[in-house]
């Protein structure tokens, strides 16, 4: 995936995927008692702020040339590794399990 367009196609579709993913974790925290459901939606809050700062670097690579792409290529692939580590572990820690 060298070409940006192609790089941010696929940014897209792992943050959508893992929207989806928040979405049932959202869900399935209505099935735990309250003090856990507390801590499980300041954690969802936390993975929301994530999601949505990785969502402003697609914007920003979305602004930039080709030549760009490496640069911001290493601070995306951070902030989705963030993410991703985020929701796992919230969802392990709040017996959901890795799906």
């Amino acid at each position: 995936m060298n070409r940006l367009s192609d790089y941010l196609q696929h940014l897209r579709q792992r943050l959508e995927d893992w929207e989806y993913q928040f979405d049932r974790f959202q869900h399935r925290m209505e099935d735990i008692n309250d003090e856990w459901r507390d801590q499980a939606r300041e954690r969802l809050a936390e993975l929301k702020q994530r999601s949505d700062t990785l969502r402003a670097k697609i914007a920003d690579l979305e602004s930039q040339s080709e030549l760009a792409l490496e640069d911001i290529r290493d601070g995306l692939d951070l902030a989705w590794d963030g993410l991703r580590l985020g929701l796992l572990s919230a969802r392990g820690e709040f017996g959901q399990g890795a799906d």
